[in-house]
Protein backbone atom coordinates (compact mmCIF):
# COMPACT_ATOMS: atom_id res chain seq x y z
CA UNK A 1 0.00 0.00 0.00
CA UNK A 2 3.05 2.55 0.58
CA UNK A 3 4.48 1.82 -2.52
CA UNK A 4 1.12 2.35 -4.38
CA UNK A 5 0.65 5.84 -2.42
CA UNK A 6 4.09 6.69 -3.35
CA UNK A 7 3.50 5.87 -7.32
CA UNK A 8 2.25 9.01 -8.48
CA UNK A 9 5.13 10.57 -7.42
CA UNK A 10 7.30 8.55 -8.99
CA UNK A 11 5.67 8.80 -12.10
CA UNK A 12 5.16 12.77 -12.29
CA UNK A 13 8.95 12.66 -11.62
CA UNK A 14 9.77 10.16 -14.63
CA UNK A 15 7.77 12.51 -16.76
CA UNK A 16 9.86 15.66 -15.67
CA UNK A 17 12.78 13.99 -16.60
CA UNK A 18 11.79 12.72 -19.78
CA UNK A 19 10.27 16.48 -20.86
CA UNK A 20 13.62 17.70 -19.20
CA UNK A 21 15.70 14.97 -21.36
CA UNK A 22 13.79 15.68 -24.58
CA UNK A 23 14.46 19.56 -24.17
CA UNK A 24 18.42 19.15 -23.30
CA UNK A 25 18.59 16.83 -26.56
CA UNK A 26 17.28 19.27 -28.34
CA UNK A 27 19.07 22.52 -27.22
CA UNK A 28 22.49 20.35 -27.64
CA UNK A 29 21.60 19.43 -31.24
CA UNK A 30 21.22 23.50 -31.49
CA UNK A 31 24.15 24.05 -29.45
CA UNK A 32 26.11 22.11 -31.59
CA UNK A 33 24.85 22.14 -35.12
CA UNK A 34 26.83 24.28 -38.02
CA UNK A 35 25.89 27.97 -39.42
CA UNK A 36 26.41 26.15 -43.17
CA UNK A 37 27.54 23.30 -44.73
CA UNK A 38 30.60 24.83 -45.01
CA UNK A 39 31.87 26.66 -41.84
CA UNK A 40 31.37 24.78 -38.56
CA UNK A 41 30.48 26.56 -35.06
CA UNK A 42 33.05 28.75 -33.34
CA UNK A 43 35.67 28.15 -30.74
CA UNK A 44 36.59 30.18 -28.07
CA UNK A 45 40.33 31.42 -28.11
CA UNK A 46 41.05 34.49 -25.72
CA UNK A 47 39.67 37.46 -24.65
CA UNK A 48 40.73 41.18 -25.69
CA UNK A 49 40.60 44.71 -24.39
CA UNK A 50 40.86 45.97 -27.84
CA UNK A 51 38.18 46.38 -30.72
CA UNK A 52 41.10 45.53 -33.03
CA UNK A 53 41.32 42.89 -36.34
CA UNK A 54 42.62 40.02 -34.42
CA UNK A 55 45.94 38.62 -36.67
CA UNK A 56 45.78 35.11 -38.28
CA UNK A 57 48.01 33.15 -40.08
CA UNK A 58 48.26 29.75 -41.54
CA UNK A 59 50.64 27.20 -43.12
CA UNK A 60 50.41 23.50 -43.60
CA UNK A 61 49.87 22.34 -39.90
CA UNK A 62 49.00 25.05 -37.81
CA UNK A 63 46.85 28.21 -37.82
CA UNK A 64 48.50 31.00 -35.42
CA UNK A 65 46.15 33.79 -33.95
CA UNK A 66 48.10 37.08 -32.31
CA UNK A 67 45.95 38.74 -29.88
CA UNK A 68 46.65 42.16 -28.08
CA UNK A 69 46.19 42.89 -24.55
CA UNK A 70 47.38 45.70 -22.45
CA UNK A 71 50.80 45.06 -21.69
CA UNK A 72 51.75 42.25 -24.25
CA UNK A 73 50.53 40.13 -27.74
CA UNK A 74 49.39 36.16 -26.49
CA UNK A 75 50.23 34.01 -29.64
CA UNK A 76 47.66 30.85 -29.27
CA UNK A 77 48.52 28.31 -31.86
CA UNK A 78 46.10 25.64 -33.01
CA UNK A 79 46.08 22.42 -34.93
CA UNK A 80 44.74 22.68 -38.20
CA UNK A 81 41.77 21.00 -38.73
CA UNK A 82 41.66 19.00 -34.66
CA UNK A 83 40.25 22.14 -33.21
CA UNK A 84 42.63 21.69 -30.45
CA UNK A 85 44.96 24.37 -28.91
CA UNK A 86 48.89 23.31 -29.30
CA UNK A 87 50.07 26.00 -27.56
CA UNK A 88 49.58 29.79 -25.82
CA UNK A 89 52.46 31.89 -25.25
CA UNK A 90 52.45 35.93 -24.37
CA UNK A 91 54.89 38.11 -25.90
CA UNK A 92 56.11 41.08 -24.12
CA UNK A 93 57.88 44.07 -26.71
CA UNK A 94 60.22 45.84 -24.95
CA UNK A 95 59.32 49.24 -24.78
CA UNK A 96 55.94 48.65 -26.66
CA UNK A 97 53.44 51.06 -25.45
CA UNK A 98 50.36 48.66 -26.55
CA UNK A 99 47.64 51.54 -24.79
CA UNK A 100 48.52 53.71 -27.57
CA UNK A 101 47.62 50.49 -30.34
CA UNK A 102 46.25 51.41 -33.84
CA UNK A 103 46.54 48.27 -35.55
CA UNK A 104 48.46 45.27 -35.69
CA UNK A 105 49.40 42.56 -37.64
CA UNK A 106 51.59 39.68 -36.91
CA UNK A 107 53.36 37.70 -40.38
CA UNK A 108 56.17 35.41 -39.31
CA UNK A 109 59.00 36.10 -38.00
CA UNK A 110 57.44 39.90 -37.45
CA UNK A 111 55.23 41.76 -35.71
CA UNK A 112 54.05 44.93 -36.88
CA UNK A 113 51.90 47.45 -35.14
CA UNK A 114 50.89 51.60 -34.62
CA UNK A 115 51.22 53.61 -32.02
CA UNK A 116 48.68 56.10 -32.34
CA UNK A 117 50.70 57.16 -35.91
CA UNK A 118 53.69 55.58 -35.59
CA UNK A 119 54.27 52.14 -37.64
CA UNK A 120 57.29 49.79 -35.51
CA UNK A 121 57.90 46.28 -36.14
CA UNK A 122 59.46 43.43 -34.19
CA UNK A 123 61.22 39.97 -34.47
CA UNK A 124 61.38 36.86 -33.26
CA UNK A 125 64.69 35.78 -31.72
CA UNK A 126 64.42 32.94 -30.36
CA UNK A 127 60.51 31.22 -29.52
CA UNK A 128 58.61 34.34 -27.99
CA UNK A 129 61.84 36.00 -27.01
CA UNK A 130 61.13 39.56 -29.67
CA UNK A 131 63.89 42.26 -30.34
CA UNK A 132 63.29 45.53 -29.18
CA UNK A 133 60.53 47.59 -31.30
CA UNK A 134 61.99 49.61 -34.11
CA UNK A 135 60.46 52.71 -35.73
CA UNK A 136 59.86 51.84 -39.43
CA UNK A 137 57.92 55.04 -39.96
CA UNK A 138 56.06 58.24 -38.45
CA UNK A 139 52.88 60.02 -39.08
CA UNK A 140 51.47 56.48 -40.46
CA UNK A 141 46.96 56.28 -41.25
CA UNK A 142 46.91 52.75 -42.09
CA UNK A 143 49.44 49.47 -43.20
CA UNK A 144 48.84 46.06 -44.58
CA UNK A 145 51.63 43.05 -44.51
CA UNK A 146 51.50 40.62 -46.86
CA UNK A 147 54.04 37.62 -47.83
CA UNK A 148 55.05 36.65 -51.19
CA UNK A 149 57.37 33.85 -51.93
CA UNK A 150 60.20 34.00 -49.48
CA UNK A 151 60.03 38.04 -49.18
CA UNK A 152 57.36 39.94 -47.01
CA UNK A 153 55.50 43.39 -48.01
CA UNK A 154 54.59 46.56 -46.11
CA UNK A 155 51.73 48.62 -47.91
CA UNK A 156 52.06 52.00 -45.79
CA UNK A 157 49.77 54.92 -46.40
CA UNK A 158 50.99 57.85 -44.40
CA UNK A 159 50.59 61.79 -44.52
CA UNK A 160 52.94 62.30 -48.04
CA UNK A 161 51.45 59.25 -49.75
CA UNK A 162 51.92 55.23 -50.75
CA UNK A 163 55.02 53.41 -49.86
CA UNK A 164 56.08 49.63 -49.74
CA UNK A 165 58.92 48.53 -47.60
CA UNK A 166 60.34 45.42 -47.93
CA UNK A 167 61.26 43.13 -45.72
CA UNK A 168 63.99 40.53 -46.29
CA UNK A 169 67.48 38.88 -45.32
CA UNK A 170 68.58 42.76 -45.12
CA UNK A 171 65.56 44.06 -42.84
CA UNK A 172 63.02 45.91 -43.05
CA UNK A 173 64.29 49.12 -46.32
CA UNK A 174 61.98 51.00 -48.03
CA UNK A 175 61.02 49.50 -51.84
CA UNK A 176 60.77 51.83 -54.96
CA UNK A 177 59.56 55.46 -54.75
CA UNK A 178 56.81 57.12 -52.55
CA UNK A 179 53.52 57.44 -54.71
CA UNK A 180 52.25 61.73 -54.21
CA UNK A 181 48.54 60.86 -52.60
CA UNK A 182 48.67 63.48 -49.79
CA UNK A 183 46.80 62.42 -46.46
CA UNK A 184 45.31 59.13 -47.40
CA UNK A 185 43.48 57.58 -44.57
CA UNK A 186 43.55 53.55 -45.08
CA UNK A 187 45.27 51.42 -47.88
CA UNK A 188 44.74 47.80 -48.77
CA UNK A 189 47.05 45.67 -50.72
CA UNK A 190 46.20 41.87 -52.60
CA UNK A 191 48.87 40.16 -54.79
CA UNK A 192 48.50 38.27 -57.92
CA UNK A 193 50.48 35.25 -59.68
CA UNK A 194 52.62 37.58 -61.12
CA UNK A 195 54.15 39.51 -58.09
CA UNK A 196 52.28 42.56 -58.65
CA UNK A 197 50.61 44.36 -55.92
CA UNK A 198 47.34 45.79 -56.56
CA UNK A 199 46.94 48.83 -54.23
CA UNK A 200 44.17 50.93 -53.04
CA UNK A 201 43.70 54.03 -50.89
CA UNK A 202 41.32 56.75 -50.17
CA UNK A 203 41.62 60.28 -49.17
CA UNK A 204 39.83 63.12 -47.81
CA UNK A 205 39.27 65.89 -50.28
CA UNK A 206 36.85 67.95 -48.42
CA UNK A 207 33.68 66.89 -46.17
CA UNK A 208 31.57 65.99 -48.93
CA UNK A 209 34.00 64.61 -51.32
CA UNK A 210 36.75 61.61 -51.01
CA UNK A 211 38.98 60.80 -53.83
CA UNK A 212 39.83 56.57 -54.28
CA UNK A 213 42.48 55.70 -56.34
CA UNK A 214 43.62 51.65 -57.56
CA UNK A 215 47.36 51.24 -58.76
CA UNK A 216 49.62 48.48 -59.78
CA UNK A 217 53.32 48.36 -58.04
CA UNK A 218 55.74 46.03 -59.60
CA UNK A 219 59.56 46.32 -59.22
CA UNK A 220 59.80 49.33 -57.35
CA UNK A 221 57.63 51.08 -60.18
CA UNK A 222 53.95 52.62 -59.39
CA UNK A 223 51.28 52.35 -62.21
CA UNK A 224 47.96 54.07 -61.77
CA UNK A 225 45.00 51.83 -62.82
CA UNK A 226 41.60 53.77 -61.69
CA UNK A 227 40.81 56.77 -59.89
CA UNK A 228 37.11 57.86 -58.70
CA UNK A 229 36.02 61.06 -56.72
CA UNK A 230 33.00 59.96 -54.28
CA UNK A 231 30.38 62.86 -53.61
CA UNK A 232 29.06 62.33 -50.27
CA UNK A 233 25.12 63.20 -48.72
CA UNK A 234 26.20 64.40 -45.41
CA UNK A 235 29.57 65.51 -44.46
CA UNK A 236 29.52 63.72 -41.00
CA UNK A 237 30.31 60.29 -43.10
CA UNK A 238 33.28 58.55 -42.42
CA UNK A 239 35.01 56.27 -45.02
CA UNK A 240 37.05 52.86 -43.50
CA UNK A 241 37.22 49.50 -43.98
CA UNK A 242 38.96 49.53 -47.61
CA UNK A 243 39.56 46.60 -49.13
CA UNK A 244 40.94 44.93 -52.25
CA UNK A 245 40.09 41.60 -53.66
CA UNK A 246 41.03 39.62 -56.83
CA UNK A 247 40.40 37.22 -58.45
CA UNK A 248 41.04 36.12 -62.26
CA UNK A 249 39.07 38.41 -64.08
CA UNK A 250 38.52 41.47 -61.36
CA UNK A 251 40.11 43.69 -58.69
CA UNK A 252 37.05 44.58 -56.14
CA UNK A 253 37.11 47.56 -53.76
CA UNK A 254 34.96 47.60 -50.89
CA UNK A 255 34.65 51.21 -48.74
CA UNK A 256 32.66 51.55 -45.98
CA UNK A 257 31.05 54.93 -45.13
CA UNK A 258 29.85 55.40 -41.25
CA UNK A 259 27.16 57.60 -39.75
CA UNK A 260 26.40 58.23 -36.44
CA UNK A 261 23.12 59.78 -35.19
CA UNK A 262 20.39 59.22 -33.18
CA UNK A 263 19.58 55.75 -34.56
CA UNK A 264 22.95 54.77 -33.22
CA UNK A 265 25.30 53.80 -35.77
CA UNK A 266 24.98 52.89 -39.79
CA UNK A 267 27.33 50.90 -41.95
CA UNK A 268 26.89 50.78 -45.63
CA UNK A 269 29.43 49.28 -48.21
CA UNK A 270 29.84 50.24 -51.85
CA UNK A 271 32.24 48.43 -54.09
CA UNK A 272 33.38 48.50 -57.64
CA UNK A 273 34.53 45.65 -60.09
CA UNK A 274 37.42 46.67 -62.31
CA UNK A 275 38.90 44.89 -64.83
CA UNK A 276 42.24 43.71 -64.53
CA UNK A 277 42.43 43.27 -68.51
CA UNK A 278 42.56 47.13 -68.93
CA UNK A 279 45.49 49.04 -68.40
CA UNK A 280 43.62 52.33 -67.23
CA UNK A 281 39.69 52.49 -66.00
CA UNK A 282 38.56 55.96 -66.44
CA UNK A 283 35.80 55.39 -63.97
CA UNK A 284 35.46 53.22 -61.34
CA UNK A 285 31.69 52.54 -61.08
CA UNK A 286 30.97 52.07 -57.15
CA UNK A 287 27.38 51.36 -56.41
CA UNK A 288 25.94 49.73 -52.59
CA UNK A 289 26.97 46.47 -51.84
CA UNK A 290 24.24 44.62 -50.33
CA UNK A 291 23.46 40.58 -50.20
CA UNK A 292 21.47 38.26 -52.10
CA UNK A 293 18.02 38.81 -51.35
CA UNK A 294 18.18 42.04 -49.67
CA UNK A 295 19.01 44.43 -53.27
CA UNK A 296 15.60 46.64 -52.84
CA UNK A 297 16.09 46.96 -48.92
CA UNK A 298 17.43 50.28 -47.35
CA UNK A 299 18.47 49.46 -44.20
CA UNK A 300 20.93 47.22 -44.95
CA UNK A 301 23.92 47.10 -42.66
CA UNK A 302 27.07 45.88 -44.36
CA UNK A 303 30.40 46.08 -42.07
CA UNK A 304 34.14 45.27 -42.20
CA UNK A 305 34.42 42.88 -45.93
CA UNK A 306 37.76 41.08 -46.16
CA UNK A 307 39.36 39.13 -48.46
CA UNK A 308 42.05 36.81 -49.02
CA UNK A 309 45.43 38.61 -49.84
CA UNK A 310 46.31 36.60 -52.86
CA UNK A 311 44.30 36.11 -56.26
CA UNK A 312 41.80 33.37 -56.05
CA UNK A 313 40.03 31.53 -59.03
CA UNK A 314 36.58 32.58 -57.51
CA UNK A 315 37.32 35.11 -54.93
CA UNK A 316 35.96 34.73 -51.44
CA UNK A 317 34.93 37.21 -48.94
CA UNK A 318 33.52 37.40 -45.06
CA UNK A 319 31.56 40.59 -43.98
CA UNK A 320 29.33 41.42 -41.57
CA UNK A 321 25.59 41.99 -41.93
CA UNK A 322 22.97 43.13 -39.44
CA UNK A 323 20.71 40.02 -39.56
CA UNK A 324 16.56 40.04 -38.71
CA UNK A 325 14.20 36.95 -38.76
CA UNK A 326 12.27 34.83 -36.39
CA UNK A 327 14.72 33.94 -34.64
CA UNK A 328 15.84 37.10 -33.73
CA UNK A 329 17.98 40.06 -34.56
CA UNK A 330 21.85 40.84 -34.61
CA UNK A 331 24.68 40.24 -36.30
CA UNK A 332 26.12 37.82 -38.37
CA UNK A 333 28.88 36.95 -40.78
CA UNK A 334 28.43 36.10 -44.23
CA UNK A 335 30.32 34.30 -46.29
CA UNK A 336 30.01 35.61 -49.84
CA UNK A 337 31.45 34.21 -53.34
CA UNK A 338 31.91 36.46 -56.71
CA UNK A 339 32.21 35.47 -60.40
CA UNK A 340 31.52 38.11 -63.41
CA UNK A 341 31.72 41.18 -60.85
CA UNK A 342 28.92 40.44 -58.83
CA UNK A 343 28.13 38.08 -55.85
CA UNK A 344 26.98 34.62 -57.05
CA UNK A 345 26.64 32.32 -54.04
CA UNK A 346 26.72 33.18 -50.17
CA UNK A 347 26.15 31.50 -46.85
CA UNK A 348 26.26 31.69 -43.31
CA UNK A 349 30.13 31.41 -41.07
CA UNK A 350 28.69 31.97 -37.62
CA UNK A 351 25.27 31.49 -35.91
CA UNK A 352 25.90 34.54 -33.19
CA UNK A 353 23.30 37.24 -33.06
CA UNK A 354 26.06 39.32 -30.93
CA UNK A 355 27.70 42.53 -31.56
CA UNK A 356 30.31 41.22 -33.55
CA UNK A 357 33.75 43.50 -34.65
CA UNK A 358 36.95 42.91 -35.97
CA UNK A 359 37.14 39.93 -38.31
CA UNK A 360 39.79 38.55 -40.08
CA UNK A 361 39.68 35.67 -43.23
CA UNK A 362 42.86 33.96 -43.91
CA UNK A 363 42.88 31.17 -46.93
CA UNK A 364 45.74 28.92 -47.21
CA UNK A 365 45.81 26.56 -50.46
CA UNK A 366 41.96 24.98 -50.21
CA UNK A 367 41.75 25.79 -46.57
CA UNK A 368 40.00 28.78 -44.78
CA UNK A 369 39.91 29.93 -41.71
CA UNK A 370 37.90 32.80 -39.73
CA UNK A 371 38.82 34.98 -36.57
CA UNK A 372 36.36 37.41 -35.38
CA UNK A 373 35.16 39.20 -31.96
CA UNK A 374 32.16 39.68 -30.12
CA UNK A 375 31.26 41.98 -26.95
CA UNK A 376 32.06 40.39 -23.75
CA UNK A 377 30.94 42.80 -21.29
CA UNK A 378 33.28 45.45 -19.08
CA UNK A 379 35.01 46.73 -22.18
CA UNK A 380 36.57 43.56 -23.43
CA UNK A 381 36.10 41.43 -26.44
CA UNK A 382 35.88 37.41 -26.47
CA UNK A 383 38.02 35.81 -29.33
CA UNK A 384 36.37 32.96 -31.56
CA UNK A 385 37.72 31.10 -34.53
CA UNK A 386 36.55 28.91 -36.77
CA UNK A 387 37.22 26.83 -39.94
CA UNK A 388 36.05 24.92 -42.78
CA UNK A 389 36.59 21.18 -43.13
CA UNK A 390 34.55 18.10 -42.38
CA UNK A 391 37.41 16.86 -39.97
CA UNK A 392 37.00 20.12 -37.72
CA UNK A 393 32.88 20.41 -38.10
CA UNK A 394 32.67 16.92 -36.95
CA UNK A 395 34.96 17.72 -34.12
CA UNK A 396 32.41 20.42 -33.07
CA UNK A 397 29.38 18.62 -33.55
CA UNK A 398 30.42 16.76 -30.51
CA UNK A 399 29.27 18.56 -27.45
CA UNK A 400 31.54 19.66 -24.16
CA UNK A 401 30.57 19.99 -20.33
CA UNK A 402 29.58 23.22 -21.09
CA UNK A 403 27.97 22.63 -24.05
CA UNK A 404 25.61 19.91 -21.89
CA UNK A 405 25.10 22.60 -18.60
CA UNK A 406 24.25 25.01 -21.35
CA UNK A 407 21.81 22.70 -22.67
CA UNK A 408 20.23 21.58 -19.00
CA UNK A 409 20.14 25.23 -18.08
CA UNK A 410 17.93 26.31 -21.04
CA UNK A 411 15.46 23.14 -20.25
CA UNK A 412 14.82 24.64 -16.88
CA UNK A 413 12.99 27.87 -18.19
CA UNK A 414 9.66 26.20 -19.16
CA UNK A 415 9.47 24.52 -15.60
CA UNK A 416 9.96 28.13 -14.02
CA UNK A 417 7.25 29.76 -16.40
CA UNK A 418 5.11 26.52 -16.53
CA UNK A 419 2.78 27.51 -13.39
CA UNK A 420 2.24 30.71 -14.16
CA UNK A 421 0.91 30.15 -18.14
CA UNK A 422 -1.01 27.12 -17.02
CA UNK A 423 -2.88 29.10 -15.05
CA UNK A 424 -3.45 31.56 -17.09
CA UNK A 425 -4.69 28.60 -19.70
CA UNK A 426 -6.81 27.15 -17.41
CA UNK A 427 -9.91 29.60 -17.92
CA UNK A 428 -10.33 28.16 -21.04
CA UNK A 429 -11.68 25.10 -19.79
CA UNK A 430 -14.35 26.94 -17.08
CA UNK A 431 -17.09 25.41 -18.86
CA UNK A 432 -15.49 21.84 -17.68
CA UNK A 433 -15.05 22.67 -13.88
CA UNK A 434 -18.98 24.33 -14.39
CA UNK A 435 -20.29 21.34 -15.04
CA UNK A 436 -19.11 19.30 -12.14
CA UNK A 437 -19.67 22.49 -9.77
CA UNK A 438 -23.48 22.73 -11.43
CA UNK A 439 -24.04 19.10 -11.37
CA UNK A 440 -22.90 18.93 -7.58
CA UNK A 441 -24.70 21.96 -6.42
CA UNK A 442 -28.59 20.78 -8.32
CA UNK A 443 -27.57 17.18 -7.38
CA UNK A 444 -28.58 15.85 -10.92
CA UNK A 445 -28.87 11.84 -9.72
CA UNK A 446 -27.97 10.34 -12.99
CA UNK A 447 -24.35 12.33 -12.44
CA UNK A 448 -24.16 12.41 -8.80
CA UNK A 449 -25.16 8.20 -8.51
CA UNK A 450 -22.93 8.03 -11.73
CA UNK A 451 -19.29 9.29 -10.50
CA UNK A 452 -17.55 7.59 -13.23
CA UNK A 453 -20.17 8.85 -16.53
CA UNK A 454 -20.36 12.73 -14.37
CA UNK A 455 -16.08 12.29 -14.74
CA UNK A 456 -16.54 10.99 -18.33
CA UNK A 457 -18.51 14.14 -19.29
CA UNK A 458 -16.56 16.82 -18.09
CA UNK A 459 -13.11 15.20 -19.67
CA UNK A 460 -14.95 14.68 -22.80
CA UNK A 461 -16.25 18.31 -22.66
CA UNK A 462 -12.75 19.25 -21.83
CA UNK A 463 -11.44 17.56 -24.93
CA UNK A 464 -14.42 19.31 -27.25
CA UNK A 465 -12.96 22.80 -25.73
CA UNK A 466 -9.06 21.38 -26.51
CA UNK A 467 -9.38 20.50 -29.80
CA UNK A 468 -12.11 23.75 -30.74
CA UNK A 469 -9.76 26.29 -29.10
CA UNK A 470 -6.46 24.29 -30.71
CA UNK A 471 -4.38 27.16 -32.46
CA UNK A 472 -5.40 29.95 -29.65
CA UNK A 473 -4.24 26.99 -26.79
CA UNK A 474 -0.69 27.19 -28.70
CA UNK A 475 -0.49 30.64 -28.96
CA UNK A 476 2.60 32.49 -28.88
CA UNK A 477 4.53 29.58 -30.14
CA UNK A 478 7.18 29.90 -32.39
CA UNK A 479 7.03 27.31 -34.99
CA UNK A 480 10.15 27.28 -36.62
CA UNK A 481 11.97 26.82 -33.22
CA UNK A 482 9.96 23.56 -32.96
CA UNK A 483 11.28 20.11 -34.12
CA UNK A 484 10.30 19.57 -37.54
CA UNK A 485 9.16 15.90 -36.50
CA UNK A 486 6.53 17.94 -34.24
CA UNK A 487 5.37 20.70 -36.68
CA UNK A 488 2.90 18.40 -38.93
CA UNK A 489 -0.93 19.24 -38.06
CA UNK A 490 -1.79 15.07 -37.59
CA UNK A 491 1.39 14.75 -35.32
CA UNK A 492 0.14 18.36 -32.99
CA UNK A 493 -3.42 16.32 -32.69
CA UNK A 494 -1.54 12.88 -31.87
CA UNK A 495 0.61 14.75 -28.71
CA UNK A 496 -2.61 16.48 -27.44
CA UNK A 497 -4.60 13.43 -27.48
CA UNK A 498 -1.68 11.83 -25.76
CA UNK A 499 -1.10 14.24 -23.35
CA UNK A 500 -4.59 14.00 -22.29
CA UNK A 501 -4.08 9.98 -22.28
CA UNK A 502 -1.21 10.13 -19.44
CA UNK A 503 -2.87 12.89 -17.83
CA UNK A 504 -6.04 10.62 -17.44
CA UNK A 505 -3.60 7.79 -16.15
CA UNK A 506 -1.78 10.23 -13.86
CA UNK A 507 -5.55 11.49 -12.02
CA UNK A 508 -6.24 7.17 -11.89
CA UNK A 509 -2.96 6.93 -9.98
CA UNK A 510 -3.64 9.32 -7.47
CA UNK A 511 -7.15 8.14 -6.87
CA UNK A 512 -6.04 4.43 -6.32
CA UNK A 513 -3.37 6.16 -4.03
CA UNK A 514 -5.85 8.31 -1.85
CA UNK A 515 -8.54 6.46 -0.04
CA UNK A 516 -11.51 9.11 -1.42
CA UNK A 517 -11.12 11.28 -3.98
CA UNK A 518 -14.08 13.03 -4.91
CA UNK A 519 -14.88 13.87 -8.58
CA UNK A 520 -14.20 17.77 -9.11
CA UNK A 521 -10.36 17.62 -7.23
CA UNK A 522 -9.79 14.41 -9.66
CA UNK A 523 -10.17 16.51 -12.79
CA UNK A 524 -8.95 19.30 -11.41
CA UNK A 525 -5.81 16.74 -10.94
CA UNK A 526 -6.37 15.89 -14.78
CA UNK A 527 -6.61 19.39 -16.17
CA UNK A 528 -3.46 20.22 -14.14
CA UNK A 529 -1.34 17.16 -15.66
CA UNK A 530 -2.53 18.21 -19.00
CA UNK A 531 -1.83 21.75 -18.52
CA UNK A 532 1.41 21.37 -17.16
CA UNK A 533 3.03 18.64 -19.73
CA UNK A 534 2.01 20.62 -22.27
CA UNK A 535 3.34 23.68 -20.91
CA UNK A 536 7.05 22.28 -19.95
CA UNK A 537 6.58 20.51 -23.32
CA UNK A 538 6.00 23.59 -25.68
CA UNK A 539 7.87 26.13 -23.01
CA UNK A 540 10.96 26.62 -24.67
CA UNK A 541 8.91 27.71 -28.47
CA UNK A 542 6.63 30.10 -26.27
CA UNK A 543 7.70 33.68 -27.61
Amino acid sequence: MKRRKYLPIFYSIVIILIIFSFHTCQNLKHITSSPSDKWARELYIDKSPYKKTVSMEMNEEDIVILTAKEDRFTKTVLEKDKARIKETEDIIIPDAALNKLVKYQSMEPYIFWTENYELYASKSINGNTYEEKSLILDKVKDFEALSHEDNIYLAVADETGLRYYMIDDKGVHQFGETYAFEEPVCVSAAIDDAGILHTVSIREISPMEKEIIYLNFLKGEWSLKAQKVENFQISNESIGNLEIGLDNDYAYIFYENNVWNKAGQTAKTQYAAVPLNEAYVSEMGFKPFKPLGRESQTDVYISEVRCPDKKQDELMAVFIENHHDETGSGFRILNAYFRDGIISNQLYSTKTLDFIKGINIVKHGEDEALVFLRAAGEFKYDVFFTEIGEEYAAIMEKPTKQDYFIAMANSISPFINGFIIAIIKAFVFIPAILWLVFVEVFEIKKFVRNPKLNYSMAIGLFMIIKLITANSYYTGLSYYMIPNFMQPPFIKYMIMVCISVISYLMAKAWKKSIEYLHVIPEFLLFMLYDLLITVFLYGPYIT
